[in-house]
């Protein structure tokens, strides 16, 4: 990925209003735009942006006022899902406002003229996502293979912090996207440039209206892929923050223009460091049982179990206390980073060593070191050091233990805020795995019946991603995990143990009768029973991102099938054993017939000592 910085400065004297902006090229056709039938660098795309373009300025009260244009062409009747629109914008504390929707169809009738099928008001909805997030969502009407949809609309923020990043990249290829930006007067903004070699941009300062342009073309689009560590990761976009301001022609304020600055400005911040060293109302009688432990390990799980049982998290991830500690406490509700800073409170009262961590969990993309960008951090965590061990912990999370890394920061980069102790941190487990044992003891009747009962042992990071998926979807657990020659064993069948316990290992016990598809004289039974692995996810031959398991695993079956006297093992699968040149993955398959007892015995082991696989290695 190539990186760009440049910081932006902008006279005094500037004064821009931002007025209502046209573009050309909206409610037109052009003759390549009719003729365009495949997308000549993503040939298997359904549909394809033909143009995004904005511009952002500020009006006299120094909003950021953003104007998009879209443009989508349908390419085929499954490109149809491309007509309904949802525009996602910040609506907490009416911070971003959505406005001046247009939009229409756009069908080249006979003779090739233009038919236009304008988008009516009644058709756009306002939606609540979350109690951070709105959507402005509408579909097109009048859609067909080879349709093109051409919208345009306004965002109102209430200022320059909303300025994130501008994204070239979409999920369909893009033909062309681009933006013109113009800054306050008197602000310093950074920006980054996160993208391929492959693909070129184009960047333009203009001295006259202090605006910087930025454009790209041709991007292929980009899906998810399975064990992707995150999309975002490889898009190809331009982040921007703040990093200064200009306070007259001799004098200016640098802004977290490093980490060290960025522990500086965050410790002063009435959203973070002043919610530190808070007494948390109503705890002293707690604390004080809990500073009779002897073991500082006991202490820190009581305190985390303590936090975690009486806050309820919000579903908000946020790196700023939203209304302060002590309210969130006193409400018993909060988001991430009004939880995680009680949590830091109250570990701290018991002597242990604990900062706040900002962290860009999985999904939000990784952390470029490089650059003190704190927009790269979606939330707050906790870093404790007891004895040289370190646990990163999370009480928004109410499954996973304290000695475990949560999983949605494994293989990532923190960044602990504490003037001593702070810092950079690389975030890892390399000693717990998703760890399983599973015993399937089965026999086949003589009406083809397969009978029997199986036992899987669930520990470390398999106990906590089974049990999750218990808890929220029942149903696709059993069809998952529990499935034999197409039938879902019952959950009447099904019985879990140590739900509560944490330390323990999870245990599923489930005893089944399934009828085995037959074809002629001969019955199959499958191998990879209960293992969650019945469909191979790495059949591409291209891939675009890494593999990102967050932890290694290790999963062995054994399986012991007693035939009938009626029935002879026909071919058995040959014994193998699959390692790759570095040895970090490996899968056995041992089999064996017992003619005298008329009995099969199955091992399969696969091993995955790494959790990070690099893009090259997939594809070598």
């Amino acid at each position: 990925m190539k990186i760009n910085t440049l910081v932006l400065v902008f006279s005094l004297l500037l004064n821009l209003i931002c007025s209502a902006q046209d573009f050309p090229t909206y409610g037109s056709l052009t003759m390549e735009d009719i003729n365009l039938k495949q997308c000549a660098f993503d040939k298997d795309a359904d549909a394809v942006v033909l143009i995004h373009e904005a511009f952002s300025n500020y009006d006299d009260q120094y909003h950021l006022v953003t104007y998009h244009h879209v443009k989508v062409k349908i390419l085929t009747t499954k490109g149809f899902p491309s007509a309904s629109v949802v525009i996602p914008f910040y609506r907490q504390n009416e911070f971003e406002t959505i406005d001046q929707v247009e939009g229409m169809t756009l069908n080249a009738g006979q003779n090739s003229e233009l038919v236009k099928s304008k988008l009516e008001r009644k058709s756009i909805f306002t939606q609540k996502q979350n109690e951070r997030i709105g959507k402005v969502v509408f579909t097109f009407p009048a859609i067909q293979a080879g349709s093109i949809i051409d919208y345009k609309y306004r965002s109102t923020m209430k200022h320059y912090g909303g300025l994130d990043e501008w994204v070239f990249q979409d999920f369909l290829p893009v033909i062309e996207s681009q933006l013109k930006l113009i800054i306050l007067p008197n602000i310093e903004f950074a920006y980054k440039v996160k993208k391929s070699d492959d693909f070129p941009i184009e960047i333009k300062k203009a001295a006259s209206d202090g605006s910087i342009y930025f454009k790209m073309q041709n991007i292929p689009g980009l899906g998810e892929e399975p064990y992707m560590d995150s999309r975002n990761d490889y898009l190809q976009k331009v982040t921007f923050q703040l990093s200064g301001y200009a306070m007259g022609s001799q004098n200016s304020k640098k802004y977290m223009t490093s980490w060290e600055a960025a522990t500086r400005e965050l410790l002063i911040q009435k959203e973070f460091g002043t919610q530190l060293g808070k007494n948390i109302p109503g705890t002293e009688d707690f604390l004080s049982k809990v500073r009779a432990m002897i073991s500082p390990e006991e202490k820190m799980k009581a305190v985390f179990n303590y936090v975690r049982s009486n806050m309820d998290w919000n579903g908000l991830y946020s790196k700023y206390s939203q209304d302060g500690v002590k309210n969130a406490w006193q409400n018993k509700k909060g988001n991430s980073a009004d939880i995680n800073l009680i949590l830091t409170n109250l570990l701290t009262d018991v002597s242990i060593e604990a900062y706040p961590m900002l962290v860009s969990e999985r999904f939000h993309g990784k952390v470029d070191v490089s650059y003190p960008f704190l927009d790269q951090f979606n939330s707050v965590f906790v870093y404790a050091n007891i004895n040289n061990r370190k646990y990163y912990l999370d009480a928004t999370d109410k499954t996973i233990p304290p000695h475990l890394t949560p999983v949605d920061i494994l293989n990532t980069t923190g960044f602990v805020v504490n003037r001593k102790a702070g810092g950079l941190v690389k975030i890892f487990n390399d000693t717990a795995k998703y760890t399983e044992h599973i015993t399937a003891d089965l026999s086949l009747a003589d009406n083809a019946l397969l009978i029997g009962q199986v036992k899987v042992v669930s520990e470390d990071y398999a106990r906590i991603a089974k049990l999750s998926e218990f808890k929220s979807d029942r149903e696709s657990f059993l069809n998952k995990y529990f499935k034999v020659d197409g039938s879902v064993i019952s959950s009447e069948n099904l019985a879990l143990v140590n739900i509560e316990n944490d330390s323990l290992p999870l245990l599923q016990n489930a005893k089944f009768s399934i009828p085995l598809t037959s074809t002629g004289d001969f019955l199959f039974v499958p191998l990879n029973l209960f293992t969650g692995f019945d469909v191979n996810p790495f059949l591409t031959e291209n891939r675009f991102s890494n593999v990102n398991f967050g932890y290694g695993r290790f999963i062995k079956l054994t399986m012991n099938l007693q035939l009938p006297p009626s029935y002879v093992a026909d071919d058995l699968p040959k014994s193998i054993k699959i390692t790759n040149p570095e040895k970090d993955i490996n899968f056995s398959r041992q089999l064996s017939y017992d003619k005298t007892a008329n009995k099969i015995i199955c091992t399969i082991i696969l091993d995955f000592q790494k959790s990070l696989y690099e893009q090259d290695i997939y594809l070598n």
